[in-house]
């Protein structure tokens, strides 16, 4: 069991998707959209092409994140809106992991700065403000819509994934921050953000962040699971494939 020492005040950094959440919630929305706009599944042509030229590197996973939004252009915003609070309510809200949950409402207590910083997508995040402890500062990827090629959305100061996030924590002013401040993550896109601050943990990390964390002395935050690693793998490939 992982413990958290008890310090003076300072930032919990927790990226969501796989950390805060089982699995990867722009997945678990495509799929929930779909579900509710069968008549755009049209628009799945252009996920799968994506795909390819993603495999094929034609492509970056900012630009992929964009395909797989692209028909969210047409949506009214009151429609999307409510869209996206059904969606987090009947969809992520189930899918919160207990215990870390748990890690974060403690740094809350403790009189910590909880702060979730996600490249998912402000437009669903947004609805977790209330789910919150009191004066938590959440951060997701900004998105324009209608404003790129073929009225695909557009990027507001980047996908926030990697060194963005870094960026925008100096865009905040919390910039200066890390000393003394804890992150939690599972993925290697993370590092820079584990590397800002002074405590970093990472939950059921990927192979490349795992290999990272063993030689930086990071903390590895695993937990027992009934499923074997290949089940889970081949469940992520499903729900790639039913949500694309």
């Amino acid at each position: 069991m992982v413990t958290l020492c008890h310090m003076a005040q300072a930032h919990a950094f927790f990226d969501f998707d796989d950390t805060l959440i089982e699995g990867d919630s722009i997945l678990y929305w495509q799929r929930f959209y779909y579900g509710r706009r069968p008549l755009r599944r049209v628009f799945q042509i252009a996920n799968w092409l994506g795909l390819v030229l993603y495999s094929l590197r034609i492509i970056d996973s900012h630009r992929l994140k964009q395909v797989f939004l692209w028909p969210l252009s047409f949506e009214k915003p009151g429609t999307l809106d409510a869209l996206a609070a059904e969606f987090v309510r009947t969809k992520l809200v189930p899918r919160f992991y207990p215990h870390v949950w748990e890690r974060l409402r403690e740094h809350h207590r403790k009189g910590d700065k909880v702060v979730v910083i996600s490249a998912s997508g402000t437009f669903y995040l947004n609805h977790l403000q209330t789910l919150l402890p009191e004066g938590s500062l959440l951060q997701g990827t900004e998105l324009e819509w209608s404003k790129g090629f073929l009225g695909m959305p557009a990027y507001r100061d980047g996908n926030l994934r990697g060194e963005n996030k870094i960026r925008r924590l100096h865009a905040i002013g919390l910039g200066d921050t890390g000393r003394g401040a804890y992150a939690y993550s599972d993925h290697h896109h993370d590092i820079p953000l584990l590397r800002f601050a002074e405590f970093p943990t990472c939950i059921q990390p990927t192979r490349k962040l795992r290999e990272v964390a063993q030689k930086e002395g990071w903390v590895i935050w695993d937990w027992p699971d009934a499923r074997p690693r290949w089940r889970r793998k081949l469940e992520s490939l499903r729900l790639l494939l039913l949500a694309v």
